[in-house]
């Protein structure tokens, strides 16, 4: 009896040597696990939108004013991701200009919206501008028009540039970088 208790006391030893070692091994392989946890998944939250409208307004006047057909809202980097964009820019409570767009961004820290893809801006008096990009961080900052920039005055000119900024006012134009200009006048062409 005593070697079948010596025996027993070995194998249950082994076991719980066996259980001790696969314990500590586990908590060494998960504890990376659980800090990307903590880190990640509990403070970060998405919640996903339909519809969304979003405006700038002070002391009663509205400067700008976003709708979106769907998209998220990130709470940790406090960001917008928004799909089927259009959108108006305003001055004096009027509509100034008006822009479409696939796809943006809309980041609540900085108050910077961010245009890709298909972008264009329409003014009031007819005139255009298109870009893969734009941006621009609240009522009083420049429009950043950013790749395959094309401006366009109806009937008198189309500038190509690969960067162009707009000012605040919706007054004044800066192109920068490589340029092509097409000009159109009516003239005096007989034929």
């Amino acid at each position: 009896m005593k070697k079948r208790n010596i025996g027993y006391i070995i194998l249950f030893s082994v076991i719980a040597i066996a259980c001790l070692w696969a314990f500590i091994s586990a908590g060494i392989i998960t504890s990376g696990f659980q800090k990307k946890l903590e880190e990640n998944s509990l403070g970060k939250q998405e919640l996903t939108i339909q519809n969304m409208l979003i405006t700038e307004t002070k002391e009663g006047n509205k400067f700008w004013e976003i709708f979106a057909e769907s998209g998220y809202y990130d709470n940790k980097d406090q960001v917008a991701v928004l799909n089927d964009i259009v959108g108006n820019f305003y001055q004096d409570n009027q509509v100034v200009a008006s822009f479409e767009s696939a796809r943006g961004t809309y980041s609540e820290t900085r108050k910077e919206i961010i245009l890709y893809e298909k972008t264009l801006i329409v003014y009031k008096d007819g005139s255009n501008v298109s870009a893969n990009q734009m941006s621009w961080a609240g009522s009083n900052a420049d429009i950043i028009a950013q790749g395959n920039v094309r401006l366009e005055l109806p009937s008198k000119v189309v500038v190509y540039a690969d960067k162009a900024t707009l000012s605040s006012d919706f007054k004044t134009l800066k192109v920068i970088g490589r340029t092509k200009t097409e000009i159109y006048d009516k003239g005096n062409l007989e034929i």
